[in-house]
């Protein structure tokens, strides 16, 4: 059973609530037009295909601040490795540096506390913001995954572990 239920949660200056088909394709175009994605050449519709899909194994969540409504996105993979698996955090551009990133990594954290001794992300070697965020958090970088999403790239695999 998943820890990551499809309800709303209330974080630290932010909730989360199950992404909806209509934020797919909004999101999407949002995620398209900010790095990593941009310099990755991911396009609107390759990422909409990606919200929309059926995955069980993915929890997906729309962040959202205040009034301002949709302030970035979650999908979290359950389970791999044995632990969580950050697939996607953003924080749209108007909205970093709130702290709405980490209260959604200490979210779920504490949702596999006790179920897991990892949790895991991965961030893209020129992304040095995403690199220092969650070092701050306790990730250590694992391994450089070369050519995983893109020729001449590296995504970094990095790990916290509980406990």
């Amino acid at each position: 059973m998943s820890p990551f239920s499809p309800e709303r949660h209330a974080l630290d200056g932010c909730r989360l609530r199950p992404l909806e088909p209509a934020d797919c394709r909004p999101m999407a175009e949002a995620l398209a037009a900010q790095d990593p994605w941009l310099s990755l050449g991911f396009n609107a519709t390759a990422l909409e295909r990606y919200l929309a899909r059926d995955d069980a194994a993915l929890a997906r969540f729309a962040v959202e601040r205040g009034e301002d409504g949709r302030a970035g996105l979650l999908a979290v993979r359950w389970p791999w490795l044995r632990g969580a698996y950050i697939e996607l955090l953003a924080v749209f551009p108007a909205h970093q540096g709130r702290g709405l990133g980490g209260a959604v990594v200490d979210w779920v954290a504490g949702q596999t506390a006790g179920i897991t001794p990892n949790l895991w992300a991965c961030v893209s070697d020129f992304n040095a913001s995403a690199r220092v965020f969650y070092a701050a958090r306790g990730f250590v970088e694992v391994a450089p995954l070369e050519d995983l999403v893109a020729p001449g790239r590296a995504e970094i695999l990095l790990r916290r572990r509980s406990g």
